[in-house]
């Protein structure tokens, strides 16, 4: 892995989608507003995107920790930045602090993510069903 430094940073702007509220399986739609494990899962597509520009050939990463603090709504049609930045880079693991922001400045959530970089193979052999 090429070294992520400390502070380099990758974005993602998404809008709110209906599919984006809270919705569960068995409960159904809850509230219409950005749920808080969609605002997970971009924390954690935006802490890849910065890993991904440091992967060398043969290497792959997976998450191993995620925490997300959601701290206001957002409503179908808003624009929200996503930005991970690297706040460690120990051994084979990336921490990035994660924060999600409205259009409108308003801090949405923050959190954090923690990636790990492996050999292709390796990350192949512990996915493979046993």
């Amino acid at each position: 892995m090429i070294p992520v430094p400390v502070g380099a940073t990758a974005e993602l702007v998404v809008v709110v989608t209906p599919e984006m509220t809270v919705r569960f399986g068995e409960l159904g739609p809850v509230h219409p507003v950005y749920a808080t494990y969609r605002m997970a899962e971009h924390f954690e597509e935006a802490g890849r995107k910065l890993l991904l520009r440091s992967l060398e050939p043969g290497e792959a990463a997976i998450g191993r920790s995620l925490s997300v603090e959601h701290l206001a709504p957002a409503w179908v049609g808003d624009m929200v930045q996503v930005t991970a930045e690297c706040v460690e880079l120990r051994g084979n693991r990336l921490t990035c602090a994660c924060r999600a922001v409205a259009a409108d400045g308003r801090e949405l959530g923050h959190g954090s993510t923690v990636q790990v970089v492996l050999p292709q193979q390796a990350l192949d052999d512990r996915l493979r069903r046993p």
